[in-house]
């Protein structure tokens, strides 16, 4: 069902399509690593890097949409706490969801083109 409060865009051209997809792909990979290993300790280094990379990726994306927050790079310097990085995942879940919700063709199983 679309929401009509959404606003009402065409559909993403093929390379932003496959830019979401791949933002998708890296972040469904974040969500399961967290949901399946339960790792001890803190985060740092290549995981930090990679999670700046996945910002870096939706600020790109959601940037003409106002109604989807911004994500601030973390720093790579200090560990991060598993906790704070679920936050950040869940954060960026959440934005994910919203634009599917106002690009109904990037959901799984939507016709594209």
């Amino acid at each position: 069902m679309i929401d009509p409060d959404l606003p009402q865009l065409p559909p993403l051209g093929p390379k932003a399509s496959n830019a979401y997809q791949r933002f998708a792909r890296d972040l469904r990979a974040f969500t399961q690593a967290l949901g399946q290993a339960r790792p001890a300790g803190p985060v740092h280094g290549e995981t930090l890097l990679a999670l700046n990379g996945l910002i870096l990726m939706a600020n790109r994306l959601f940037r003409r949409h106002p109604e989807i927050p911004r994500f601030f790079p973390v720093g790579i310097g200090q560990p991060m706490a598993l906790v704070d990085l679920g936050i950040v995942i869940a954060r960026l879940n959440a934005a994910a969801a919203r634009f599917e919700e106002i690009h109904p063709h990037l959901r799984p199983g939507a016709r594209r083109f």
